[in-house]
Formats: C-alpha cells, sequence, structure tokens
C-alpha cells in the first residue's frame, strides 16, 4: 500500500537528489500492514541523507494538538574538511534529529536512547526535518557546504498521524506492529511511551466515569424520603413488610440500611468515596501535565544544546584555511563565575584540533585532576591522530574560590588553555532540620516502624550529606512532647535559621482529625499532628492542630522550608492515623494549602487527604519514607547531575509509593520555591 503522503518535488537535479530526504537507503524502519486501522490518520516513511543543509520539507502538515509518532534508526559520521572525525552519532548515543513544526524554532525529536516517540503538535503547519550540523545553515549561520557535504550516512524515519488524541488506540497498533515484529527497538520505544500515556488516560477516563455515577447516587440517596420515625407512626400500627417468595441469602447493601442514622452513614461513605475518586483524578491530570511539562523542559534543554553546539562550529570554522592554529576549547559547564551550594560539579566540554591532538589536561586550584592522552583507536587510520577530546569530570570543590583549567596541546605542540572560576558557598552549614518520629504513644495505639524512618532520615542528612549534627534535632518517643515540638519548630528554628538558610522539618507519627465548625476547610474538620502525650479526648489542648504549623512556619524566617509527613488523617484502620470521632468523614486537603501559603515553602505528605500512610513489616518502615531515603541516596536523580531536588524527589515517590501500595497511597505535594530546591546529594 503506498504511504497517503506523496512528495510532489520534481526537477531537482541528480545531485540534489541525494540530498533529499525522500527515498529509501536503508529500507523502511517498520512494515506498515496493507489494511490500516481507523485510528490512523496518514503515515509516511523516507530517508534523511548526511550532507543535507537545512530543514527538509516532508509533506506532512499538523494542526494545533495533533498526535503524531515518529520512529527512527541508522547513524551518521560527522566530517569536515574533506575527512570524517569518526564520531559515529546513533540514536542511543544521544539523538541528533531535530524537527520543527511550521515557523517554529527547532528541537529535540527524540529523548537520548529512545527510537520512537509519540508527540503533540505545538503549533499548526508543515513538518520539518533535519540533523545536528546539516540544519545550521538553516538560521543564519556561516555558509559552508563543504562541512556537511562530507558527512556520511543517513536516517530512515516513519511518521505516523493519528486521528485523534487516544493514546490506546496508539498502543494497540503498536503492540500489533511490535508482535510483527519483535527486535524492532524504534516500535519498542515509541510502544512504551504511548502504553505509559494511555494508562494514565484509561485510569483518568474511569476515575470520571466512577464520579459522575457516585455523584448520581449520592443526589438519588439524598433525595430519598428518610423512613418513618416512631414520633410519627404513633397510635400506627405499621403495614408488615411480604415476605419474599424465596429465601436469599445475599448481603444487604450498604444502602440498605432502613434508619436515618443508616442513611447518614451511606452519605458519607458515598462523599468520602466521591472526595477520593476526585482526589485520584486531579493526580491523574496532574501525572499528564508533568508529562507534557517532561516533553517541553526536554526541547528547551535541545534548544541549549544546540546553540552550544552553533557556537562551538562557529569557531571550528573560524579556523579554514589556517595552518599554524592551536587547538580550540570549548567549556559547556560550569559557567564562568558561577556560584554553587554543592561541593561538586561536573567539567564538561570538548577540545579540537584539524592537525590532531595529543594530550589534554584539566588543572583544579593548580592540581592536575586529569590528563588524558592520545589513545588507538581501531575504526581510526594508523597512525592518524584523534581530532577531538570530549570531556566531562566531576570535581570535588574547595570552600571559596576554585580555579579550573583546562588545557590542550595539538601534535604540532601548539597549545591553548581556558581558565574559569567557581565560588563555592558551603551549604550544609545554612541547613537546619527538626526530626520526629514516634512509636509509643500511652493515650494511642501505637506505630511500629515511626522512630526508624525517622532515624533513618537523620542518618541521611548526617552521615550521608554531611550536614552538621548541631545543625539537626531529634526527637524520639517520650521526648516529642508537644512542649518539645513547640519549642523546636517554634523557638529553636526561628533563631537559628536566617532567611537565606534552607529549613527541613520531618514527622514520622499519628495524625488525626476532630469536629471544627469553624474549620476554614469547608470540611469541619480540624487536623492535627499527635506529639506522644496527645490524649484523643482532649486533641485541643494536647495535639498541634495544623493552623498552629501554618503558625510557627510563619515565624520562622527561611524562604526554604521543606516540611515532610509520614502520617495520614483519615481515621482508618491500618495507618498513621486514629479516629477520634467515630463518624469517618471526607476530609478536605484545603489545609495543606495554608501550611504551604507563604514564600518559599514546600510540603510533602506521605499520602491523600482520605487514605493511609502505610507501614510494611516486609521493609521495617513506612513505604514513604522508604522510597523517600532511595530516591534522596540517587534513585531520584533523572537527570544525573549529582543533586536531588524537590521535585525529582516527588517524581520519584509519587511513582513508587502507589505501586508499593497497589495504588491505595499516593504522596501529595503543595507549594512552590523560586529556582530549583535541592534536598540531597547523590553519591
Amino acid at each position: 500500500m503506498k504511504s497517503p503522503i506523496v512528495s510532489r518535488t520534481k526537477g531537482f537535479s541528480a545531485l540534489l537528489m541525494m540530498l533529499l530526504i525522500l527515498g529509501c537507503a536503508t529500507g523502511p524502519v517498520v512494515k506498515m500492514p496493507e489494511s490500516l486501522p481507523s485510528s490512523v490518520k496518514a503515515y509516511k516513511t523516507f530517508t534523511l541523507w548526511a550532507g543535507s543543509p537545512g530543514m527538509k520539507r516532508t509533506g506532512i502538515y499538523l494542526n494545533k494538538r495533533d498526535v503524531y509518532t515518529v520512529m527512527a534508526t541508522g547513524k551518521m559520521d560527522h566530517c569536515s574538511r574533506g575527512g570524517c572525525t569518526n564520531r559515529e552519532v546513533r540514536p542511543e548515543q544521544g539523538w541528533p534529529l531535530v524537527s520543527r513544526v511550521g515557523d517554529g524554532k527547532s528541537f529535540s525529536t527524540l529523548p537520548p536512547g529512545d527510537n520512537g516517540v509519540t508527540l503533540t503538535a505545538l503549533e499548526a503547519g508543515e513538518l520539518f526535518f533535519g540533523y545536528r550540523g546539516g540544519e545550521l545553515l538553516a538560521s543564519g549561520e556561516p555558509k559552508r557546504p563543504d562541512f556537511y557535504m562530507d558527512d556520511t550516512g543517513s536516517y530512515s524515519i516513519t511518521i505516523i498521524t493519528w486521528v485523534k488524541d487516544d493514546y490506546q488506540a496508539v498502543a494497540a497498533f503498536l503492540r500489533d506492529l511490535k508482535q510483527k515484529d519483535p527486535q524492532n527497538k524504534a516500535v519498542s520505544d515509541a510502544l512504551v511511551q504511548a502504553e505509559r500515556i494511555s494508562k494514565i488516560q484509561v485510569a483518568a477516563n474511569e476515575a470520571s466515569k466512577a464520579i459522575e455515577q457516585t455523584k448520581k447516587e449520592l443526589q438519588d440517596l439524598k433525595a430519598a424520603p428518610s423512613p418513618p420515625s416512631e414520633e410519627h407512626e404513633k397510635g400506627e400500627t405499621p403495614k408488615p413488610l411480604e415476605e419474599p417468595a424465596v429465601e436469599t441469602k445475599a448481603e444487604p447493601t450498604p444502602l440498605s440500611v432502613p434508619t436515618d442514622a443508616g442513611k447518614e452513614q451511606d452519605v458519607a461513605k458515598l462523599e468520602a468515596k466521591l472526595a477520593k475518586l476526585t482526589e485520584q483524578l486531579a493526580q491523574l491530570e496532574a501525572m499528564k501535565k508533568e508529562f507534557e511539562d517532561e516533553r517541553k523542559k526536554s526541547e528547551a534543554l535541545a534548544r541549549e544544546l544546540e546553540q552550544k553546539q552553533k557556537a562551538e562550529q562557529d569557531l571550528l570554522l573560524r579556523l579554514k584555511d589556517t595552518s599554524k592554529v592551536p587547538p580550540v576549547i570549548v567549556i559547556a559547564s560550569p559557567a564562568e563565575g558561577s556560584t554553587v551550594e554543592i561541593d561538586r560539579i561536573h567539567v564538561s566540554g570538548v577540545a579540537e584540533d584539524e592537525e590532531g591532538l595529543a594530550r589534554l589536561e584539566i588543572d583544579h586550584n593548580g592540581k592536575r585532576v586529569v590528563e588524558k592522552e592520545e589513545r588507538p583507536v581501531p575504526s581510526r587510520p594508523k597512525g592518524s591522530p584523534p581530532k577531538r577530546f570530549d570531556f566531562r569530570e566531576s570535581l570535588r570543590l574547595e570552600t571559596g574560590e576554585n580555579r579550573i583549567t583546562v588545557r590542550a596541546f595539538d601534535v604540532q605542540g601548539l597549545i591553548s588553555e581556558k581558565t574559569l572560576t567557581v565560588h563555592y558557598a558551603e551549604r550544609r552549614k545554612n541547613l537546619w532540620a527538626v526530626i520526629v518520629g514516634i512509636n509509643r504513644y500511652p493515650k494511642v495505639r501505637p506505630l511500629k516502624y515511626a522512630v526508624n524512618d525517622a532515624r533513618i532520615f537523620y542518618n541521611h542528612l548526617v552521615e550521608f550529606n554531611q550536614i552538621p549534627r548541631e545543625n539537626v534535632t531529634l526527637l524520639l518517643d517520650q521526648d516529642a512532647t508537644l512542649t518539645r515540638m513547640r519549642s523546636a519548630l517554634g523557638t529553636h528554628l526561628k533563631n537559628k535559621a536566617a532567611q537565606g538558610d534552607m529549613v527541613v522539618i520531618f514527622f514520622a507519627g499519628h495524625g488525626a482529625t476532630e469536629r471544627e465548625v469553624m474549620s476554614p476547610d469547608g470540611d469541619g474538620l480540624e487536623k492535627y499532628l499527635l506529639p506522644c502525650d496527645a490524649d484523643p479526648k482532649d486533641l485541643y489542648a494536647t495535639a498541634m492542630p495544623m493552623a498552629e504549623v501554618s503558625r510557627i512556619f510563619g515565624r520562622i524566617q527561611s524562604e526554604r522550608l521543606v516540611f515532610i509527613a509520614d502520617s495520614c488523617y483519615s481515621g482508618a484502620s491500618g495507618g498513621r492515623t486514629i479516629d477520634v470521632s467515630g463518624i469517618r468523614a471526607t476530609i478536605s486537603d484545603a489545609f495543606l494549602d495554608r501550611v504551604a501559603s507563604g514564600k518559599g515553602r514546600v510540603i510533602i505528605t506521605a499520602s491523600g487527604a482520605n487514605e493511609v500512610s502505610a507501614e510494611y513489616d516486609t521493609l521495617k518502615q513506612g513505604v514513604f519514607t522508604y522510597y523517600l531515603v532511595e530516591g534522596l541516596k540517587g534513585k531520584a536523580d533523572t537527570d544525573k547531575d549529582g543533586t536531588i531536588t524537590v521535585d525529582e524527589v516527588y517524581r520519584y515517590v509519587s511513582e513508587e509509593v502507589p505501586r508499593a501500595t497497589n495504588q491505595e497511597q499516593h504522596p501529595v505535594k503543595k507549594g512552590t520555591v523560586e529556582g530549583q530546591l535541592i534536598l540531597s546529594i547523590a553519591q
């Protein structure tokens, strides 16, 4: 079956025809079936040749929000001045393809390591494709056709456009393709990404349907007349109910209790169910938005990389027709004169020389830390020195000023040198923490592993991240009284933490709610953190209400405050919560917004307001804290920069905790901080 999208390009010469993206050099990425499902709008397969400057038209037109899948394979060698630099570029080594919709700016199509992805068009227009190097001439750079004509290789690309935003249909079609060609990496990568979005989409649709059904049940129940009371029936003999003709053993439904109290209980259950479903739907919508934000962030990073590569190419082009020219050094990171708060950075960049490089050196404060010499490469002709050294080295900084020098030597003995300065302001001295863990409650059901959670989090700060012990207050069991907690939070942190400092508060223990008509959250409940001496009969006098937590936070000057709570408030059994009133109610999470209000406050809780914060014997910890610390140790470091931010660790626990609890527990984050808020250093 021919492609539904047909190129109309005609009249080019034989040489230019070799540069067209339409063609068949390596064969199609995937063999499309003759009969296409109704979900496929169109598809096209073409070849993008090396030595092809600029962005090439595909003849594919997209509307804004159109969904399309890109699958590609192949390789190229980037060459210049009549010879290749042996830089073979494949998808898994960092994808060199770029695409553009309409007149928009070019962006990276696929993330590193993936040969397939499904995208949403952010604007309307024709789809263009090019590759890094070739597309350089499309944006007003110096005209050097010979710089690209020498490139070798090609990419085979297949594009599928879809009728609508239905990732179930997308995943189903890609799944069929994979069954026919299981070893096809492009199809497998595209399928993994489509299934991820499909699961979110399916769960959101199911949650929406369940919400509508629950609303209808709740409306019908409230509209149903209440059963007559004894007062209304005085003097009358109630008409007996007829016996059923056949005895049934079916249990009565929860909505069949013929009393006013039973009806109230049923209403409360449905309201609780509705609140939980609404919360889950909000979390799913947030995941969809986060996925879109990740893509935009990836595109922004790709544009930044593209600009750096263009700057590098510009420097190299200036060397044309010169004989005795020293090597060129480009340092991508860190930036000159930058100030960092962690003691480890990555120095990355490239050194290049057309005649060949002999050695690369990196000095830190006058001490040699890296010395890289030429080594034989099988793919390079014997006796031919490398023309390029890529470097990415991890350096541990000293407090204050750090001078980093990169030095390159070519085979002619010419030397180039670049020096930059980075300032390290030791972060650990301006971090203050209060950590609370309570197992033993004299008047409340005890917990098993809250103290263990607190100790592990404490050790992570002090041992793993080297925070001074005098900066961290640890309150366990009988030490975690209401008075001690108020003093540590409201007095100690107030006096110690300056505006530019960072404050971390961790609480592992019971939470509870109590009826409060004046609650500003709209649910008639006040929420409490329970110290060890809490009395469930008098929470007002013996526990810490969230309103007081918010006031305490207002006393702390720091504009970088993170509050982490492994507790819950639903009153359900089996979690870190107690039931004080005896009546289950729908809990609003508006109290978290109140506590997180103000500049620079972030709150991460172990579960949603109506969920249970679980602790497992197999882990000997609370599930949330276990994955929290695992993420802080390095598993949450998605960008591999050696630091873990609040957003990174929240993203990690948001995926791992629901998976570990069979979707019964979903962490929640409230509040924002300007810039990146680093919580830990990966080691």
